[in-house]
C-alpha cells in the first residue's frame, strides 16, 4: 500500500475507460496532482471500480513528477474527493453511485463539491432567486411531443434541449416556416400534398436542425406536423426533453456564440471569477460548443466589436456580478459546490441570459487563449479549496 508522506490526501474520482490507463484526461489530473504537492497534498486518482469497500482501500494511480510517470498502487480512502466522473450508460452512472456509498459506509465522505442535477433542477433553483428571474429564459419539461406542437403554434420556433446534455449533443430548433405556402401545406394540421397546377411548391411545413447524441448534423424538413412529431418522438425517445424560448445569439456570419465563465471557491472558501471567453460557432452553426468545431476569443474584445466599447464595458460588469451571484443561489438550494461553467448568451438587442450552468467545467478555453495565469488557476483553485476544507474540517 502506496503511504502518502503528505498531510492530507485529496482522491480524485474520474469515469473508467478502457486502454493502458483507466482514465482520461491525464494532463489534466498530472497538473492537479503536481499542484497538490506543491499546496501539502498527495493527490491519486481512481474510478469507481476501484473502491475496495471490504478492506477500505482504493485502487489508483499517482503522478511521479521525478520519473514522469503514472505509477499504480494502493490507497487509504482520501480525506477529499473531487468528482470528476461524467457518465454516458446507465451502467456507469450505477457503478458511480455505488461507489458513493461505499465511500460513506466507511467514513463521512467530504466531496470538494456535489455535482449539480439536471438543466431543469438548475433552472428551478435558478428562479427563486428575484434577481436572477430576468435573466432566464422561458422553459419547461417536454411532457410529450404534443408540447413541441404547442410551442410551434404559439411561437412559430422552439428549441429542444436534452436534461442531462452537454457539448451541444441532441439540441435541435425546431420551426415552422414563414413562408407563404401552398394550401394544405402549412400550419400545424397541414398534410403533405401536390400543390395545384401552375402554383409554386410549398416550402416545407417544418424544419429541424441541430446535432444528434454523437454529435453529428442533423437538416431535416416535414410537410406536414405529424411526420414531425413522428421522427420527434423516436429522437428523443431515451432521454428527458426541455423546451426553451429560442434566442437570437448570431455574431458576425451568423454563427451562435455564448460567453462562459469559469468560476471557483479559492483557498479562502470564496467564489472567484478565475477567467471569461467567448465561444464562437461554425457560421450557420446552432451551438457554440468547441466539440462541434468552433473557436474562442476574449470576451471584452468579441463584445465591443459587437456592441462597441461603452455596451461591451457594461456587459462584462453585468457578467461578473452574475458570475458571483449565480453560485451563491444555487448552493442555498442544493449545497456545497466548488467551481461552475456557467454559459451565458448576450442576444442581438444585448441583452444577457444564462443558458447553462454546470457543476463539472472544462478548462480548455483558456489553452485556446493562451491565457496562462487563468489556466494556471483553473487547475490550482481546486487543490486550493481541497486544503482549505480539510484544515477546516480537523
Amino acid at each position: 500500500m502506496m503511504t502518502p508522506s503528505s498531510r492530507y490526501v485529496l482522491g480524485i474520482m474520474t469515469t473508467q475507460t478502457e486502454g493502458e490507463f483507466p482514465f482520461l484526461n491525464r494532463g489534466f489530473y498530472r497538473r492537479l496532482c503536481i499542484a497538490g504537492s506543491h499546496f501539502g497534498l498527495q493527490a491519486f486518482v481512481f474510478t469507481p471500480q476501484g473502491v475496495d469497500s471490504l478492506m477500505g482501500l482504493i485502487h489508483g494511480y499517482a503522478y511521479d513528477p521525478l520519473e514522469r510517470r503514472w505509477r499504480q498502487g494502493t490507497f487509504d480512502l482520501p480525506d477529499v474527493i473531487y468528482d470528476r466522473c461524467f457518465f454516458t450508460t446507465r451502467r456507469q452512472y450505477a457503478e458511480y453511485r455505488n461507489a458513493v456509498r461505499r465511500l460513506r459506509e466507511h467514513r463521512p465522505a467530504l466531496f470538494l463539491g456535489y455535482g449539480l442535477r439536471g438543466k431543469w433542477e438548475v433552472q428551478h433553483m435558478l428562479e427563486q432567486d428575484d434577481r436572477l428571474k430576468p435573466y432566464l429564459p422561458q422553459t419547461e419539461v417536454m411532457r410529450s411531443v404534443r408540447s413541441v406542437a404547442d410551442w410551434l403554434k404559439a411561437r412559430g420556433e422552439v428549441l429542444l434541449k436534452p436534461q442531462g446534455g452537454s457539448q451541444g449533443r441532441g439540441v435541435l430548433l425546431v420551426q415552422r416556416s414563414t413562408a407563404q405556402a401552398a394550401p394544405g401545406a402549412a400550419g400545424l394540421a397541414a398534410a403533405p400534398g401536390v400543390a395545384p397546377e401552375g402554383t409554386v411548391k410549398a416550402v416545407p411545413a417544418f424544419t429541424v436542425r441541430g446535432r444528434d447524441g454523437r454529435n453529428r448534423i442533423v437538416e431535416r424538413s416535414f410537410d406536414d406536423a405529424a411526420a414531425l412529431l413522428r421522427w420527434l418522438r423516436r429522437f428523443t425517445a431515451q432521454r428527458g426533453y426541455l423546451l426553451q424560448q429560442f434566442l437570437q445569439l448570431q455574431g458576425p456570419g451568423g454563427g451562435a456564440y455564448d460567453v462562459r465563465a469559469l468560476v471557483q471557491k479559492d483557498g479562502a472558501g470564496l467564489w472567484q471569477v478565475t477567467g471569461m471567453a467567448v465561444r464562437r460557432g461554425q457560421d450557420g452553426s446552432l451551438t457554440s460548443n468547441l466539440h462541434g468545431g468552433g473557436t474562442v476569443e476574449p470576451a471584452d474584445a468579441f463584445l465591443a466589436k459587437l456592441f462597441g466599447a461603452a455596451k461591451s464595458q457594461q456587459l462584462v460588469k453585468d457578467l461578473l456580478w452574475l458570475s458571483k451571484r449565480i453560485p451563491e443561489a444555487l448552493e442555498t438550494y442544493h449545497g456545497r459546490l466548488a467551481e461552475l461553467g456557467i454559459d451565458y448568451g448576450v442576444d442581438t438587442q444585448g441583452r444577457i441570459w444564462i443558458l447553462e450552468v454546470n457543476s463539472k467545467p472544462g478548462r480548455s478555453i483558456f489553452t485556446y487563449l493562451h491565457d496562462d495565469q487563468a489556466r494556471y488557476n483553473a487547475v490550482v483553485n481546486p487543490v486550493r479549496y481541497a486544503r482549505y476544507l480539510m484544515q477546516q474540517s480537523r
